[in-house]
């Protein structure tokens, strides 16, 4: 499979990140030979799940570690239940421009910390081979402008050795 056939699309709850999808499957068309793969990045964890306190006994520390976990694991399993309608969604769309089911893989990816979606993406492009990495960009206000970073922006940045497609 050629590299530039191979789009990597990041989905999230934005009606931008859907025309994306719509953008890239409009310039796919149906052919057989282009590849798409859906990634959902999980928002960061809450910080109260990340750590606690720790206690002097080790026993209660243990119980205390492992309830930590249980919740977290709870938290990420919900998350994923909250992003299958967005990656359907995708798919949904994708089907309409007659993309064949078998050229659409989909993941989803957690993470610690914001910043680290971007490397996310170009991880995920890299594990796959994509040749271009799509996002979509809400458009904000200029107040909001001023305060808010894109993915888009870093992935122009970061991402050596792909096309990065921002789709407003």
């Amino acid at each position: 499979m050629v590299r530039d056939r191979k789009f990597l699309i990041g989905i999230n709850d934005s009606e931008a990140a859907f025309r994306s999808v719509a953008y890239v499957a409009g310039m796919a068309g149906s052919r057989d030979e282009c590849r798409i793969i859906l990634l959902h990045v999980l928002p960061p964890i809450p910080p109260e799940l990340l750590e606690f306190g720790g206690a002097e006994d080790p026993g209660t520390e243990h119980q205390m570690n492992e309830a930590l976990k249980h919740e977290q694991a709870q938290w990420v399993e919900k998350a994923k239940k909250a992003a299958e309608p967005l990656l359907q969604h995708a798919r949904d769309i994708l089907y309409r421009f007659e993309i064949p089911p078998q050229n659409i893989t989909t993941r989803i990816s957690q993470i610690i910390h914001r910043p680290d979606i971007v490397r996310e993406l170009v991880e995920c492009a890299h594990e796959h081979d994509c040749g271009t990495i799509v996002v979509g960009r809400e458009t904000y206000s200029s107040f909001q402008e001023m305060f808010h970073r894109h993915v888009g922006e870093e992935l122009a940045r970061h991402a050596v050795g792909y096309a990065i497609w921002v789709i407003a």
